[in-house]
């Protein structure tokens, strides 16, 4: 069962459908929690124990966003050289004092941490974390995080 905390309907509906088609193209057997859990926010541990039974799902994979946090990249300014020729001295006077300041770029970064949670044994079995920075296209985004997480437990033979 792949279960997206968030307060956001649809973005966990999208990030969970998103999942379960590409857990199911790995040849994982997987539902969306929305379908048994339609309640949006948290939950009690009774809901999600009945929610286990009714499908009769084995493990739990369960994200969350963990933080996000502001970034500033700033590239600095500069003198460029003089120019080598010019067609007038005003010309080259004019490019001897000439600066060109610093760019500043800010943007949010995003860390997700996903969990699998093996519901027969009662444990994690794996986490991993994960950054992007903020999505222009959430879809994408969403597509992109599946991606990489998959690929992760593909490789700890864990799917």
């Amino acid at each position: 069962m792949v279960i997206g905390v968030t307060k956001q309907a649809g973005i966990r509906r999208t990030f969970e459908d998103e999942f379960v088609a590409q857990l199911k193209a790995a040849g994982v057997n997987a539902i969306p929690s929305y379908l048994y859990i339609p309640q949006d926010g948290p939950v009690g541990e009774a809901v999600l124990k009945q929610a286990l039974k009714e499908t009769g799902a084995d493990a739990l994979m369960i994200t969350r966003l963990v933080r996000v946090q502001e970034k500033t990249e700033i590239a600095p300014g500069y003198y460029p050289p003089d120019p080598a020729m010019a067609v007038h001295p005003l010309y080259t006077t004019a490019w001897n004092d000439y600066y060109e300041p610093p760019i500043v770029y800010q943007s949010e970064v995003y860390t997700s941490e996903t969990s699998l949670y093996d519901a027969v044994k009662n444990r994690v079995v794996w986490r991993g974390t994960a950054q992007t920075t903020a999505p222009g296209n959430v879809n994408q985004e969403i597509k992109n995080y599946a991606e990489i997480v998959i690929s992760a437990l593909k490789n700890k033979k864990l799917i």
